[in-house]
């Protein structure tokens, strides 16, 4: 009897391995498992004779349809695949969505067939996916791996078939700057598991016991130019209907068609189909004169009333500059995943950051890949002679080695301070994010920020949003982005208006008929940043005020709401916020059990996919016989644009403990599946 492979096992074993080419070819032109990196959609030659190699099918392309209402807007991702091979097909893949989205619906549709998901605690979910796939009905199965990274698996894809899968979900809008914006993640920035990470315990199973270790994603990427156009090519439409009278729209990093009717701009990418390996991003403000400062939207549902409350403070407000003495700690990273693109940027950002610092602030600059370097051994005054000296150092920046992200927070954190003066810190952290041991990295800044605040710059086209967001959170900062060199100087000018003035503290919402607000408590407001808050709702709300202090000073706003435009969606976005909630109690050292407990809960009342629960789709109908074989495929996905492969693969030299957890892993499941009848 032939031996099964084990894709997924390999994979993770080739994760760990020095670079290699994406892909090589045999001399029949197939493909080896070992010259695989990161994941591809292969299907594995079916005669003894090419046993050893395997066939790559692409994606025939992706569709997204994006419905923005007011705050809040819906999409779904349509994929479309196919199976050239004369056998039964499973394939597995990782897709990424907005750190911030709420998955709550799974469409399959072979042929002429419509399979709906439903929603299940993950065990019971897999489950019923695994059942299904043994009695050869046609399944699907949706996990979360990350906020911003979801698995799927789907079984019993018949010969030269077609499948079509629908990934629906909900996203609250950014609204900063006096405009909004939403962003559609197209790539995955490979992630690097740091030696110094915590024991790895919880693994997520999928398909035939592929183990996701967190931070490794079963993906492939193109590295050459020619090769990148061609993968997974996206069209994208969006139906923008802000509520307000439109002003500029602006894509920074796609160029886009514009159509107009009545109170609906229709938005689509003049290329029609583009490569999946930069995020897409859209903005868009009200017409001039018109600026929004303030929003009460509510909604009734069988399960309650709900409300979302959006108020950007008067500009005005924050004239005054700080009261305080400021230390700004730069820390930048020079990881082989900032390797091209990335780095140049990067250095940008960080010349220009150099250039915002005045006479009297003290500062510091610190490098991070495999290991952290200081340019000083204490912050220092930022005159003349220090700034040279720091502008000569961050020209000699060059992008190579591992992400040991932990010991240069650490460093940042843990600063001496001026014994003389006391001085607001404020750490500024240029990254793409690209690490897998986000919890322990947030846990570290929630226990050792003190009074300090991070302020994080992702980089790249495609920078882990997950991470990048939530680091500013817990570090009571706020995010900014710079894709390319184009954009530095003004998003480093809006982030030092940020740091120039004084944030909103100890913020309080007075709203008698409110109940269970989110965010909670809520978080600090930096100039041309609004507040947010969704809410259980008891009775018609008149009227709300918010105090906090800005600086030394108290301050408040107080606002009449009257009856709240109707605005659907806002009982998903409380769901979705309460989940997050949870999540970073547990990380603040909530019990696991209760954190568990409490999100399954809320999700499988609110039908969304989570950390504990899953969405699985079933036919009833059996489709494929017992005695007919099933393969199993892992999908490609491409690296962001601008990203050097090369220095990827060099970064991503892995642990002692990692590669003898990738052997054994690849060890034992091969051990078990020789002996493996084939489904």
């Amino acid at each position: 009897m032939r031996l099964f492979i084990h894709l997924p096992a390999l994979l993770l074993c080739a994760l760990s391995l020095s670079p290699l080419p994406a892909s090589a070819s045999l001399d029949d032109g197939l493909t080896r498992l070992s010259d695989v990196r990161r994941g591809a959609l292969m299907f594995r030659a079916e005669d003894e004779a090419s046993s050893a190699g395997f066939r790559e099918v692409p994606s025939l392309s992706s569709e997204v349809q994006i419905q923005v209402t007011g705050p809040i807007a819906r999409t779904v991702v349509t994929q479309h695949f196919v199976n050239p091979n004369e056998t039964w097909a499973e394939a597995l893949y990782a897709f990424p969505l907005p750190e911030n989205a709420a998955v709550d619906h799974l469409r399959m549709r072979i042929g002429e067939r419509i399979i709906e998901g439903d929603i299940q605690e993950k065990a019971q979910a897999r489950a019923t996916f695994e059942q299904a796939k043994q009695d050869g009905k046609r399944t699907a199965l949706v996990e979360q791996h990350r906020p911003n990274l979801f698995t799927s698996a789907v079984a019993n894809i018949p010969p030269h078939g077609e499948i079509r899968i629908e990934i629906e979900y909900q996203q609250e809008l950014l609204w900063r700057d006096e405009a909004f914006s939403l962003r559609f993640p197209m790539a995955i920035t490979p992630r690097y598991q740091p030696a110094s990470a915590e024991p790895i315990e919880n693994h997520s199973q999928v398909g035939h016991g592929w183990s996701l270790l967190p931070g490794e994603l079963p993906q492939v990427a193109d590295t050459s130019d020619s090769g990148r156009a061609s993968h997974n090519p996206v069209s994208l439409t969006v139906q923008l209907q802000p509520g307000f009278e439109l002003g500029e729209v602006v894509s920074p990093y796609h160029a886009i068609a514009q159509t107009r009717e009545a109170d609906v701009t229709r938005i689509t990418l003049s290329q029609g189909r583009v490569p999946s390996d930069r995020d897409f991003v859209l903005r868009w403000r009200p017409k001039d004169g018109l600026g929004v400062q303030s929003a009460f939207f509510t909604q009734r549902t069988d399960n309650g009333d709900y409300g979302l409350l959006m108020l950007m403070p008067p500009q005005a407000d924050f004239a005054a500059g700080h009261e305080r003495a400021r230390e700004i700690i730069f820390i930048i990273d020079t990881s082989g995943s900032m390797g091209g693109e990335p780095i140049r940027a990067a250095r940008a950002g960080l010349l220009a950051g150099l250039d915002q610092l005045d006479p009297s602030d003290r500062f510091n600059l610190i490098e991070f890949n495999s290991s952290t370097r200081a340019l000083f051994a204490n912050p220092v005054t930022a005159d003349a002679g220090h700034l040279d000296q720091a502008r000569r150092w961050t020209h000699g920046l060059k992008a190579n080695g591992g992400t040991e992200m932990r010991p240069a927070l650490k460093l940042g954190l843990g600063q001496a301070q001026d014994p003389a003066v006391e001085r607001l810190r404020q750490i500024v952290f240029i990254t793409d994010g690209a690490v897998g041991n986000e919890a322990q990295l947030l846990s570290l800044i929630h226990r050792e920020l003190g009074r300090a605040r991070l302020f994080t710059v992702g980089i790249g086209a495609a920078p882990n949003a997950h991470f990048m967001t939530e680091a500013a959170q817990f570090g009571r900062g706020s995010f900014s982005y710079i894709a390319h060199d184009g954009e530095v100087q003004h998003v480093m000018q809006r982030l030092f208006e940020r740091l120039d003035h004084p944030a909103l503290t100890d913020l309080d919402l007075k709203l008698d008929q409110a109940s269970d607000r989110l965010p909670n408590p809520l978080p600090d407001l930096y100039v041309g940043e609004p507040i947010s808050v969704v809410m259980k709702l008891n009775g018609q709300a008149a009227s709300a005020e918010l105090q906090g202090q800005l600086g030394s000073r108290p301050w408040t706003h107080r606002l009449s709401l009257n009856q709240g435009a109707a605005q659907s969606g806002i009982d998903v976005l409380w769901a979705r916020r309460k989940i997050t909630d949870w999540s970073r109690q547990g990380r603040r050292g909530a019990s696991a059990d209760q954190v568990r407990q409490e999100i399954t809960t809320l999700a499988l009342k609110h039908h969304l996919v989570s950390e504990f629960t899953s969405l699985v789709a079933v036919d009833k109908t059996p489709v494929r016989a017992p005695d007919e074989s099933l393969d199993t495929h892992a999908l490609k996905s491409n690296l962001p644009a601008g990203m050097n492969t090369a220095q990827v693969g060099l970064a991503r030299g892995s642990t002692p403990s990692l590669w003898l957890l990738l052997m054994g892993g690849l060890f034992t499941a091969t051990g078990v599946l020789m002996g493996r009848r084939k489904a």
